[in-house]
């Protein structure tokens, strides 16, 4: 296998749109690393740079330590999995999977060993006489898949390969390309908008938005320790509610403070951000609960609860007070009326403080 490095790549089209700018991360040798972000961000963009299908504009692609910005695709030594499939009708499965094999006039033995090795470990064996238009969508997928294991190449390349899967082949699968990761030890890179697929699939995640990294990090600290709002806002379902403020000083102690809010701030958060200082403050919805869930002597601030989405484990309380909206995350018991008004707390050991101009988070 190879590591992956890309160094300040930019890429301007003919018609002056940015696909990406200045995109930093290496991939280890072995490592699995999910490029997220919402659409049109460049994530795309960014696995065809790496797989030669696109030109950088600027800076440099590394495989294997070796520059390969003008090497044609055939010359990289990687395969790529693509959303659609992309297989041959009138070919079988074992002549879908053995096509590039015969391209690169491996010998016959071995192309037959390699199939016959790719689908035992995709569980596929007794498909190899079938027709893509008999396979279902979770076939097709570890078929596509299985022709990119024969070719043995130094880095795999996944596309939204699961997103034409319903939603629970897609849990499904996602569970086997990770066993499969485990097993292969191949170095991959892997491209989706779907943070649960980010999250559970990732050894690291490259974030991106409108073509620049947000943040480069593990799958925990994205979500425990997000850089700017964007993260924070990205990463989570549902996503870190964000109340408009300023921070205010009052005998020694620092408050967040707007008009329906007046919240002392910890310690842990003096010397990162000043009085009078205009910011965001961040609150995932596990860490506000109304009166039923207090735990001790938590701020809190009123608001009426206008929904509830009650899902099994767990209860989502929609609330807005003052023309704002947030969502509480709750276990299923005790759950305030719909149109009641609610004592809502807040642990303040867990909320994080954005810069309103810049977005970056001051609480790291």
């Amino acid at each position: 296998m190879a590591e992956v490095e890309l160094r300040q790549v930019t890429k301007i089209f003919e018609n002056g749109a940015v696909g990406v700018k200045d995109v930093s991360f290496k991939v280890e040798d072995g490592e699995f690393v999910v490029i997220l972000g919402p659409s049109g961000c460049g994530k795309t963009t960014t696995l065809r740079l790496i797989a030669g299908l696109e030109q950088p504009t600027s800076g440099e692609i590394l495989i294997d330590g070796q520059v390969v910005n003008h090497l044609p695709p055939k010359d990289r030594d990687i395969a790529m999995v693509f959303q659609n499939y992309a297989l041959y009708p009138h070919m079988n499965v074992f002549d879908n999977m053995a096509f590039g094999l015969k391209m690169r006039k491996v010998p016959k033995d071995e192309i037959k060993r390699r199939v016959l090795e790719a689908a035992k470990i995709l569980g596929i064996e007794n498909l190899l006489d079938r027709k893509p238009r008999q396979l279902s969508g979770g076939q097709r997928q570890r078929v596509a898949l299985g022709r990119a294991i024969v070719r043995h190449p130094k880095v795999f390349l996944f596309d939204e390969p699961l997103s034409n899967l319903d939603a629970k082949m897609r849990v499904h699968m996602r569970a086997e390309l990770a066993k499969l990761h485990k097993r292969l030890k191949a170095t991959s890179i892997y491209v989706t908008h779907d943070q649960v697929e980010a999250m559970t699939l990732g050894d690291k995640i490259v974030l991106l938005n409108n073509g620049t990294v947000q943040q480069i990090a593990d799958p925990i600290t994205l979500y425990f320790k997000p850089a700017n709002k964007f993260v924070a806002g990205f990463i989570g379902s549902p996503p870190m509610n964000f109340f408009e403020g300023r921070v205010e000083e009052e005998n020694g102690t620092l408050y967040f403070r707007n008009a329906y809010m007046n919240l002392p701030l910890p310690d842990s958060v003096k010397g990162k951000v000043q009085p009078g200082q205009q910011v965001y403050l961040g609150v995932r919805p596990e860490h506000l609960y109304h009166g039923a869930f207090k735990q001790g002597h938590e701020p809190s601030f009123k608001a009426r609860v206008d929904l509830r989405e009650t899902l099994g484990n767990e209860v989502l309380v929609y609330y807005s007070v003052n023309g704002a909206s947030f969502i509480s995350r709750v276990p299923p018991r005790d759950i305030p009326p719909e149109g009641s008004t609610q004592e809502v707390f807040v642990d303040t050991h867990h909320i994080h403080l954005f810069d309103r101009e810049t977005e970056v988070n001051l609480t790291l």
